[in-house]
């Protein structure tokens, strides 16, 4: 290689990687909310948002029921239309390993496919998008976007 070519490539490799690595990150709102289970506050629930396009936010509610939706770290979800999920475990929550094996998947797939699941402390069907009957309309007005999720057993 050439000194030029060395040194053209020096100088482009900066501005290919740039700032941020040219990922755009969403813009988010404020939402927050409470959510309760037969009445009473349900306390470590994760609470989701999935938007219609792009990846889903949560927040974990705390013991008065009380959550804050988080994306990317960032306190906030998607701008619009948002399906809910509500989801608690008792005892130690399921996990996927760091960095599944093939041999992880297999089993996980095999376990998925007979219907094997973690029983939660909330209904199944709250745990689902498309199920829960939940949603929530964020707007730009971050003072509108709290939310009252009452969830019955």
């Amino acid at each position: 290689m050439t000194v030029v070519m060395v040194m053209t490539v020096m100088s482009v490799m900066p501005a290919m990687t740039g700032c941020g690595g040219g990922v755009k990150k969403p813009k988010v709102y404020p939402a927050t909310g409470t959510v309760t289970l037969g009445g009473k506050p349900l306390a470590d629930a994760t609470v989701s948002f999935v938007p219609s396009v792009g990846a889903p936010s949560d927040g974990r509610s705390d013991a008065a029921g009380k959550f804050t939706i988080m994306t990317n770290g960032k306190p906030g979800a998607a701008l619009g239309q948002n399906k809910v999920t509500v989801s608690k475990f008792s005892g130690a929550a399921p996990t996927m390993p760091a960095a599944p094996t093939p041999d992880d998947m297999k089993k996980m797939y095999e376990k998925k496919k007979k219907g094997d699941r973690e029983k939660g402390d909330v209904p199944e069907k709250y745990g689902r998008p498309d199920t829960s009957g939940l949603s929530a309309e964020v707007t730009t007005d971050g003072s509108k976007n709290v939310y009252t999720f009452e969830l019955q057993d």
